[in-house]
């Protein structure tokens, strides 16, 4: 899977579809997850739509008919997909639309001669449609070429998250493979109902006592940094208030070999391959100044959550993520590591609490400094569905260019190593900063890979996050 975002994509042009999708004016009241209701707040509040799209390359031209089933049956299966938002006199309010409700329609925009004229198309019909209030808050569209077409799936942030991405490509590559070739819908796996899992409260983490320790973990986190959510460390010349244009640095950092001896060296020593990850990018921020730890937060999935057993949501296209707080010690000795894995550890812990439940028990309230958050994602995409067949089929996952006033960095592991995207304000100051890193890192990975004796430096932090 490649992760980019929209304007650094580079469709081929070719003919271009696209699938228009009518509901009936009221539908069956539905209700929200925290993550969406929090994420509607700030498009009421006017920031920018988040959308994600899923793309991915199929022989041959498109099959209008054959891609027509494949849309519809696809939402059949994901009821995230059936859920429409009207932002009413009390806030937003939810319904659901059953698939017999609803009228399809297949269009055909035009046919593009250039990537550039492509990736326009395409990004502008995206930010048209995939917007969180109305129905559809997603775009089913499809790039059609005489040797190798692309399909592609764009859907609101509300509708779901980077695992959703990985689990459309699966879904919607079998469904069509079959549409085409049998003209009847493949056996796939149960899929369990995101609409329901919220109702149910299971899509999250559930509420817990007062006194949990947990949520002094939290407020320990918070008052350690005068309670305010973590900033990235380095210069990015912008002022608090101020945002800019969002820019966009994807990199490839590590090949496969590296990353097994990274994640072996990360085992002997306790540690998960992504908190070796998160000690080597500790190391690089220290190297340039950005101080002897990395506070940070990283969303996580809620899949695997025991509540969730048996429930077939590991297939679900919905938004099933909470955030999780992270102090990682600068260092890639094996101490380090040690600590690495044991602040991810203690970070999964805390995020086990509801971030609705964190915030009422603050003793102090939270100080925003920046509208966004520093954050730190991982993705291992061998493990997700479709994750061996990403490279031969050119699966995409794409996200919308907004703004920005601080750095989100995803990592991305895939079956032929580690590549990162880093979002980050749109200054020289901002780019500088962010290119340095990614040397760092470069230069900081392959020594994490190698035996304690040929790592060099000492431990810049000996603290162990709190338990």
């Amino acid at each position: 899977m490649r992760v980019t975002t929209a304007d650094l994509w580079d469709p081929r042009p070719g003919t271009l579809l696209s699938w228009d999708v009518s509901a009936p004016a009221h539908g069956v009241p539905a209700e929200l997850s925290l993550n969406q209701r929090n994420h509607l707040v700030g498009a009421l509040a006017g920031t920018p739509t988040v959308w994600l799209a899923a793309a991915f390359d199929v022989d041959g031209p498109i099959d209008p008919g054959a891609l027509s089933c494949t849309w519809r049956a696809f939402l059949a299966r994901h009821d995230s997909l059936q859920l429409a938002v009207a932002a009413g006199a009390d806030g937003p309010q939810a319904s659901r639309h059953h698939p017999g409700t609803l009228t399809w329609s297949v269009a055909r925009p035009g046919r593009t001669t250039t990537v550039e004229e492509t990736r326009a198309a395409l990004h502008t019909a995206l930010d048209e449609r995939c917007s969180p209030f109305g129905y559809p808050a997603f775009l089913p569209a499809a790039i059609s070429r005489p040797d190798r077409s692309t399909i592609v799936l764009g859907m609101d942030h509300l509708h779901g998250d980077a695992l959703s991405v990985a689990v459309a490509v699966e879904e919607l590559a079998e469904l069509y493979a079959a549409f085409a070739d049998r003209g009847e819908e493949p056996p796939l796996p149960p899929v369990g109902s995101f609409l329901e899992a919220v109702s149910q409260g299971s899509d999250g983490p559930a509420r817990v006592a007062p006194d949990d320790p947990r949520l002094r973990g939290w407020d320990d986190f918070l008052t350690d940094r005068g309670h305010r959510l973590p900033t990235f460390p380095l210069p990015l010349g912008v002022e608090p208030g101020e945002r800019a244009a969002q820019a966009t640095t994807v990199a490839p950092l590590a090949d496969a070999d590296l990353m097994d001896r990274i994640g072996a060296r990360a085992r002997t020593n306790g540690a998960s391959t992504y908190a070796a990850v998160l000690a080597a990018l500790a190391t690089g921020i220290a190297d340039l100044g950005g101080g002897d730890r990395l506070d940070t937060l990283a969303p996580v999935s809620t899949r695997p959550a025991p509540a969730l057993d048996g429930l077939g949501l590991s297939r679900s296209i919905g938004w099933y993520t909470t955030t999780v707080p992270l102090t990682v010690p600068a260092s890639i000795t094996d101490p380090g590591l040690a600590a690495a894995g044991d602040a991810v550890r203690h970070g999964v812990r805390l995020g086990a609490v509801p971030l609705d439940q964190v915030l009422g028990s603050l003793t102090e309230p939270l100080v925003q400094t920046r509208s966004d958050v520093f954050v730190v994602s991982w993705v291992d995409y061998r493990h997700l569905p479709g994750g061996s067949s990403h490279l031969e089929r050119n699966a995409h996952h794409i996200s919308a260019s907004t703004q920005a006033d601080d750095v989100q960095i995803w990592f991305s592991r895939t079956h032929t190593g580690l590549a990162v995207r880093v979002r980050y304000p749109d200054t020289g100051v901002a780019a500088a900063s962010v290119d340095s890193l990614l040397d760092r890192l470069r230069h900081t990975l392959p020594r994490v890979g190698v035996t304690p004796s040929g790592v060099r430096g000492v431990t810049r932090a000996t603290g162990s996050p709190r338990t």
